[in-house]
């Protein structure tokens, strides 16, 4: 057993090599100008991120294969197989089959096919890849309400690998209904004419000045963030008070999970755009960089992302900072940390100069073909590829 003090040394370093690491692997795959593949154009990097990041939820904790032995040889059995997740969820299954024989929009290659009005290939990339991140959101986000509230009931008991295939079948059912009702009818609407016997038209437009999506995924990123917040650093309240062990929770506790992610994340993304409304004033259809309601809710999503990065960073290298007996005390310490990192990490991206060096990005705010989420989604699935497959066998648990 390594002592507190350790734990937080081994925290530090660990912390330091992960930077080095995403910088590394962000100028490989997605730096837009220096980078060697630059994937970032930036839809098709940012689902190619989302996509990963489901992959290793999928892999930890829906099938439950994570590393918590301190086998190496698991931990690198995991990875892989987060990584054979990835390839045949995007490019199997969406590319070269549901976008082949079910649903064009999901493969740039079906949607090219079709000789429509514009469809050449970046373009097509561009909207397959929007409707892929869309789709790997809903799912996200319904793994993220079923691990918090359900964990792995109704099926406590069974084989792991049992209750793995159910959670999945089970979130993926209802991540569907999220999609066709939240996400579909933005990705119908984008084609000339618009598909209209498709999907209904986007019938959030009058409330969110937009027809885009973005607006949900606003207030589903904030949602995740108040559920993750809850989950990690207050160890599992209220979910805890309604089910058994640290696996087993209860139809109350999912249905609680719920309201607690959209209702917390509608109040998140009211505080957030009134912020941004304080310092850029009212947005209006039509606008421009900061004035475009679309941005407005893109950002919304941003903020809650970068506080989700500041979250596991404070929870996986900094053991949460701070353990004292009052629990509602921690809580608190541990949120008002959290925040502030977060709002840490925000100036660091948007800075002139070490941001935009770190990321390769050009300076200022406000547009939406430079999104954050990318980067911040990309440095959640490393930490994540740490804490879930790796930290067990190189600093203990």
């Amino acid at each position: 057993m390594t002592t507190t003090k350790n734990t937080y040394l081994y925290g530090l370093i660990a912390f330091i090599v992960m930077i080095v690491i995403n910088f590394a692997l962000w100028r490989l795959f997605f730096a837009p100008s220096h980078g060697v593949f630059k994937l970032f154009t930036p839809m098709y990097g940012l689902s190619l991120a989302a996509c990963y990041f489901y992959s290793i939820i999928l892999v930890a904790d829906i099938f439950g294969y994570k590393n918590e032995t301190g086998s190496i040889g698991k931990g690198v059995g995991a990875f892989i197989s987060s990584i054979v997740v990835f390839y045949v969820l995007y490019y199997v299954f969406f590319w070269n089959v549901l976008g082949q024989f079910g649903v064009t929009y999901f493969s740039p290659q079906a949607l090219i096919a079709t000789g429509g009005t514009g469809l050449e290939i970046w373009n097509a990339r561009e909207n397959s890849s929007l409707a892929i991140l869309y789709m790997v959101t809903a799912l996200i986000f319904i793994s993220t309400i079923w691990n918090a509230g359900f964990g792995n009931a109704p099926w406590d008991g069974l084989k792991q690998s049992t209750i793995g295939f159910s959670k999945f079948f089970a979130t993926a059912f209802f991540a569907v209904i999220v999609y066709a009702i939240f996400f579909h009818p933005n990705i119908t609407a984008l084609f000339l004419p618009k598909q209209i016997f498709a999907g209904v038209l986007p019938w959030w437009e009058g409330t969110a000045m937009t027809a885009s999506s973005f607006y949900h995924l606003g207030w589903m990123f904030a949602g995740m963030f108040f559920l993750m917040f809850l989950v990690d650093c207050m160890d599992g309240f209220p979910f805890q008070l309604f089910g058994g062990d640290d696996t087993s929770g209860s139809w109350i506790g999912g249905v609680v999970a719920l309201v607690i992610a959209v209702v917390g994340g509608f109040i998140f993304m009211y505080i957030a755009e009134a912020i941004m409304n304080y310092y850029w004033y009212e947005p209006f259809t039509g606008g421009n960089y900061t004035d475009d309601p679309r941005f407005r809710h893109l950002h919304t999503a941003e903020i809650a992302a970068f506080f989700m990065l500041a979250l596991l960073i404070v929870k996986v290298f900094f053991n949460n900072v701070f353990h004292p007996a009052n629990k509602w005390l921690a809580a608190i310490v541990r949120f008002v940390v959290v925040v502030a990192v977060g709002l840490l990490v925000y100036w660091f991206y948007y800075s002139e100069v070490p941001g935009p060096v770190f990321v390769d990005r050009v300076p200022g705010i406000g547009n939406t073909d430079d999104t954050s989420l990318c980067w911040t989604i990309m440095s959640l699935a490393l930490i994540m590829v740490y804490d879930k497959f790796f930290k067990a066998s190189l600093i203990g648990k």
